[in-house]
């Protein structure tokens, strides 16, 4: 039987495929998303994302190997012609987020300073960031803004966390929240587009890298840490 030929895919995509290789190389080399942990996915329409596969070195992750999923129940309308792929367990958390906060991009990361920032809230369900100039870029915030980041505790698999990080978003607490802290494992940190997550990946890591190095060296400000 003859194989089909590709589909052709459009320019737009082809630019959002490129752009996802490339920040998935920057998150490795941020040390984001190493041994081949992390993941992203975007918004390709209204109905599809592309998403990166699992249990892959990110930083070699081509544009060709991306999965195209519905983007509410991230069932596979295109896979990569690679059929060793695995499309990315964080699926159905990144569909839970773009659902339930009208998300266009979502990144996983796995990066040491947010499994510290979660030990650092010693049991509780939320991280608590003020006094830092870097709040700024976490959309509708300011340097003055108390932003509360929710956590939830780790889970044997991935998938069974979706319901716990459902009824944490609904809460009044954390509607400001881009980010939500998952205890021994990392973070899920998202944006209206990918533009957004990136930058939003960037501000989180380095208030979760500021408090951190604030608690190690007991400096103490005006405002409550933590």
């Amino acid at each position: 039987m003859k194989k089909e030929a590709p589909s052709k895919i459009s320019s737009e995509e082809k630019e959002l495929r490129g752009l996802i290789q490339e920040f998935l190389i920057l998150f490795y080399n941020n040390g984001w998303v190493t041994g081949t942990g992390g993941g992203i996915c975007a918004a390709l329409d209204e109905d599809h994302l592309l998403m990166a596969p699992t249990g892959v070195h990110k930083e070699r992750v081509q544009p060709e190997d991306l999965f195209v999923v519905h983007r509410s129940n991230a069932k596979i309308i295109r896979p990569p012609s690679n059929e060793t792929l695995r499309l990315s367990e964080c699926s159905p958390i990144f569909c839970q987020i773009i659902k339930q906060r009208g998300a266009g991009s979502v990144m996983h990361s796995h990066a040491l300073c947010a499994v510290l920032a979660a030990d650092m809230a010693a049991g509780k369900d939320y991280f608590l960031i003020e006094g830092f100039e870097m709040l700024k870029g976490v959309a509708n915030e300011n340097n003055r803004s108390r932003h509360f980041v929710p956590i939830v505790n780790n889970t044997m698999y991935e998938s069974e966390l979706t319901q716990e990080i459902q009824s944490r978003l609904d809460r009044t607490r954390f509607s400001h929240a881009y980010c939500i802290l998952v205890r021994d494992h990392g973070a899920y940190i998202w944006g209206r587009d990918i533009w957004e997550t990136k930058r939003h990946a960037e501000v989180y890591h380095f208030l979760f890298e500021a408090m951190v190095a604030r608690k190690k060296m007991g400096i103490r400000k005006d405002v409550a840490l933590y």
